[in-house]
């Protein structure tokens, strides 16, 4: 009985489905006169992978449907074509699933070696049976679920042979997210989008703000590494660098000057009353949209330049963020940081 009901509810959905490629097909008709309308058996195919079983360009079709106008038929394939690696699945996996969502993808490459922890939990979208397991894994399983016709192709190996197999077999890509935390992999990563002239977008969620790194290697072959911000980085062996001094070099690569009290009280914590850099997970979502938006107006040839970006919800929504008592207060914060950095 219970497998009964849930194939005429799988046939309910089916028609449901049906239905709404009707109206998309055809907006300006009324409802009463869309009844009438046949929509063609060729929108199924039995054999098809699709949980519906959808044809893929129907299943493209009501899957972007409302990116109409905003996004133009002939902009949906060239996303649709492009292949994004996102390195990294902690913000990087809030980007790669919209990044999936928005532009159907007909591939993507999805990096990292870690597995989840309990304490992934506050800004990754899994539950603790997900956690033990490796992210990319988990990650690539909602990609193939949200389009069910992509190739996701997931790595958990990031020895540097690894990274440049993944950049030299085809697909190439177009465009690298990177959100690792290893200083080391981040330099490898924009050596290889350097040489290959390939754009890299990095989103730091810091607190309730994020500071957003665009390198357009593509079109910019001068492009510094960071965008300057680790200007003597290239001469330097990451490898041989004490733990201090890859805090230092993050700590740098960030920015502290324009993060809040709490965030600068946490720099001082690390270690010490804190393990790792706090993140949040509001924070981490927005971050991840605003990567995937960006992509978007990268890919579709919009004006998008290499800088350091500040996306600072404090700055937009707490009026006295800026007020002269809480910017002294910070003020002298970072000068002890400057302080205690100094001495390293």
């Amino acid at each position: 009985m219970l497998k009964k009901c849930l194939i005429m509810s799988d046939n309910k959905i089916k028609e449901d489905i049906v239905k709404e490629l009707q109206q998309t097909r055809n907006p300006h008709l009324p409802p009463e006169e869309l009844k009438n309308i046949r929509v063609s058996p060729l929108i199924l195919d039995t054999k098809s992978k699709h949980p519906f079983h959808l044809t893929p360009k129907a299943s493209s079709e009501l899957s972007t449907s409302r990116n109409r106008n905003l996004i133009y038929p002939d902009e949906q394939a060239k996303l649709r074509n492009t292949v994004v690696g996102f390195f990294g699945l902690s913000v990087g996996s809030h980007a790669a699933v919209t990044w999936m969502m928005e532009s159907r993808a007909d591939v993507i490459k999805i990096v990292d070696p870690d597995k989840i922890s309990a304490t992934n939990l506050n800004r990754i979208r899994v539950g603790w049976e997900s956690v033990g397991r490796y992210k990319a894994v988990i990650i690539q399983k909602e990609l193939q679920e949200i389009n069910p016709y992509a190739t996701v192709l997931s790595f958990t190996k990031v020895r540097e042979s690894n990274i440049k197999k993944i950049f030299y077999t085809r697909p190439s890509l177009n465009v690298v997210v990177d959100e690792i935390d290893d200083i080391k992999g981040k330099l490898l990563l924009r050596k290889f989008a350097q040489y290959l002239r390939i754009p890299v977008i990095s989103a730091i969620d810091v607190e309730d703000d994020i500071f957003v790194d665009i390198e357009r290697y593509d079109i910019n072959e001068h492009q510094k590494l960071f965008n300057n911000r680790l200007p003597d980085i290239s001469e330097v062996n990451v490898s041989n660098l004490s733990e201090k001094e890859k805090k230092q070099l993050i700590i740098e690569l960030v920015g502290i000057e324009k993060v809040s009290e709490r965030m600068l009280n946490s720099v001082f914590g690390i270690g010490a009353t804190i393990v790792n850099w706090p993140q949040l997970g509001a924070t981490a979502t927005i971050a991840g949209g605003v990567i995937a938006s960006l992509i978007k107006k990268i890919i579709l040839g919009e004006n998008i330049k290499s800088g350091r970006y500040y996306l600072s919800l404090n700055n937009i929504f707490v009026s006295d963020f800026n007020s002269i008592r809480r910017v002294n207060e910070r003020r002298k914060k970072i000068r002890a940081i400057n302080k205690v950095l100094n001495q390293i």
